[in-house]
């Protein structure tokens, strides 16, 4: 498989089309304006304007130097300028409707991260997809990060062997940042939903869970432990939290062993230990960080330039990178309801709904 960072640096160097894009980006916090700066320096992709309710946020933009027109809904928007392609950057509990309306006016979709948390959303966010008539993609910036997608690329490539022993945490200050946690959600939405993409890529759906939390510092759910089993039997063991100080970013770790060799990723570098050649790492033992993956498009316009340029390159009519493939999306909700009823039960395992 082509890593996915490869796949989105390839289409910034094209010359251009007579026709481009044009795009709606939905929600102007900084995630959408993040967007809408990396689609004004793709060639072939034009910004047709922005959809965001809060009148202050639109000043904003324009105060940024946009001066695409910005309206309340996407009905507006549609009827002044005409978008064919949605870029859904709204608050996580706003990004379903938004989704709704965009595959609804037939435009092509990106949704930056999980817009459902549990069985009952997914189930209905499958069946707008299924009634799409173009693409929909979703973005989880962790799948094209050099780094992680590195080591996607060799779990795949079978060059650990037999895979005897699966760990992953992520932790993150959001209970003691400055700002305070979040107005909704909890550790689940804000960290460990990040953690259960990469692992979806990495090592396939999961099956059942069994899962363990605490509430510290209120009613919602600061810690997660959860063992997790995977479609072919397989287990792992997943820890979250966002109430250890430290962390100003989600730290996200996945250290895998495996009959032939090993392997420990993070944010900041790769470790392996390989019995040969995989995927420009060479035999034995190597540690690659950041800075030396080739990583211009992040560079250049961020984060969110990535599976940006990922999804314009598979359009008009696809196929999508599996990075960006919806059906990961939904699991993920699922899971995510698996654990909450899980935290409910005291532990006691729960089947993942399909």
């Amino acid at each position: 498989m082509t890593p996915p960072t490869e796949a989105a640096s390839t289409i910034a160097s094209s010359t251009g089309t007579p026709t481009a894009r044009r795009f709606a980006v939905l929600g102007l916090g900084r995630t959408g304006l993040a967007y809408a700066m990396a689609v004004s320096q793709h060639p072939d992709c034009a910004l047709a304007g922005f959809v965001e309710p809060r009148g202050a946020l639109r000043a904003f933009a324009r105060g940024a130097g946009f001066a695409e027109p910005s309206c309340s809904t996407l009905a507006q928007l549609a009827a002044r300028v005409r978008p064919d392609t949605a870029i859904v950057a709204a608050p996580p509990e706003d990004r379903g409707a938004a989704l709704e309306a965009a595959v609804a006016a037939g435009l092509a979709t990106l949704v930056d991260g999980l817009p459902v948390s549990h069985a009952d959303g997914a189930a209905r966010l499958a069946t707008v997809i299924a009634g799409a008539r173009a693409p929909v993609g979703y973005a989880f910036g962790v799948l094209f990060h050099p780094l992680f997608a590195r080591a996607i690329s060799v779990i795949e490539a079978g060059a650990l062997g037999g895979l005897s022993e699966i760990r992953a945490s992520v932790y993150v200050s959001r209970v003691f940042s400055a700002d305070g946690p979040p107005a909704r959600g909890d550790v689940l939405d804000a960290a460990v939903a990040e953690l259960l993409v990469l692992l979806d890529a990495m090592f396939g759906p999961a099956r059942q869970v069994a899962a363990t939390g605490q509430r510290l510092y209120g009613a919602r759910l600061d810690e997660v432990h959860a063992r997790v089993r995977l479609a072919g039997g397989r287990e792992l063991g997943v820890d979250g939290s966002w109430s250890v100080p430290g962390y100003p970013r989600a730290s996200l770790v996945v250290e895998v062993v495996g009959e032939r060799g090993g392997l420990l990723v993070s944010d900041d570098a790769l470790e392996a230990d390989l019995p040969a050649a995989c995927e420009g790492l060479p035999r034995g033992h190597t540690r690659r960080v950041l800075a030396d993956e080739r990583d211009v498009l992040a560079f250049e316009s961020g984060d969110s330039a990535r599976p940006f340029a990922a999804f314009a390159a598979s359009l008009p009519d696809g196929p999508l990178l599996d990075a960006l493939d919806p059906r990961r999306a939904l699991r993920v909700a699922r899971l995510l309801d698996a654990i909450r009823r899980s935290v409910a039960a005291t532990g006691a395992e729960q089947e993942v709904s399909s």
